[in-house]
């Protein structure tokens, strides 16, 4: 399991170029990114789906709120939860930032030996598996 290890590194290293200055960590961009994606989501959503454990992600979006990149919304059907949604700056900085992923994903795919929704596939059914071997099935 060496080559995961080494592929997340460089993965890691390569987003940390496209948030640099831009007032996020690599993990917050990913949340950004997400809720950029699908609109909104519940805490829960979101940690399942990035990956990060629940109280990690409660951290983070206690500083994306505080930077006030993320706020934290009524759930319309369960008074309990809440949404969370970007807001203004989140978004600008959102679009800033894939910006600067779109150039670099150009010059990856230039770099990369292979068809690159091959390589994306194959990426996917490993990230199945190591949720199946995570969860223990």
């Amino acid at each position: 399991m060496l080559q995961p290890y080494v592929v997340a590194q460089l993965a890691g290293a390569a987003v940390e170029q496209i948030v640099e200055g831009s007032g996020l960590t690599a993990s917050e961009f990913a949340v950004t990114s997400w809720l950029n994606l699908h609109g909104s989501a519940t805490p829960s959503q979101l940690a399942h789906d990035l990956g990060i454990p629940p109280t990690t992600l409660s951290s983070m979006l206690d500083r994306l709120a505080r930077k006030k990149h993320v706020r934290r919304v009524r759930h319309p059907d369960d008074g309990r939860s809440a949404l969370l949604e970007l807001t203004r700056k989140g978004k600008a900085t959102t679009v800033q930032n894939n910006a600067r992923f779109a150039r670099l994903l150009k010059t990856l795919k230039a770099n990369l030996d292979g068809d690159p929704e091959e390589i994306l596939e194959t990426l996917r059914r490993l990230e199945d598996g190591l949720r199946r071997t995570l969860r223990g099935t």
